[in-house]
């Protein structure tokens, strides 16, 4: 999986991460901050990502180009350009690509925040804190 070093704050050109003539799914992180996360899914004609569920992390697929098909929880949506689909966390969702052409998508992902991550929290806001005052 492909990534960018740094999160900045700015543009990116989603497509100029993307293989046209890759034949297999292709995930590229856009960026990672602490609890929200992007990629760019690119999925080939005839390509699928199978039915999984992601515990802790809502995702939101903004689709960008084709069409295809997101199963959540035994509901299809076809997915075309503009359209956004919501997958809570911990819903079964796949997606499909029943095209003759890619289909790309951006996800945007949230980590759910659980009151037994407090300790995980409170350390990471006091690293954050170190990193500013020592330098």
């Amino acid at each position: 999986m492909m990534e960018l070093e740094t999160l900045q704050a700015g543009q990116i050109n989603v497509f100029s991460y993307r293989n046209v003539h890759a034949r297999d799914v292709q995930l590229v992180r856009l960026f990672a901050g602490e609890e929200l996360h992007a990629y760019l899914l690119v999925v080939p004609p005839g390509g699928a990502i199978e039915s999984h569920a992601h515990e802790n992390k809502h995702e939101l697929f903004d689709i960008l180009e084709g069409e295809g098909i997101i199963e959540v929880d035994g509901r299809s949506v076809v997915s075309a350009p503009g359209r956004c689909v919501f997958v809570p966390a911990g819903s079964a969702h796949s997606l499909h690509n029943e095209s003759e052409a890619l289909w790309t998508l951006r996800i945007t992902c949230q980590e759910r925040v659980y009151p037994r991550h407090l300790g995980k929290l409170i350390g990471r806001a006091i690293r954050k804190r170190m990193t500013r005052w020592i330098g």
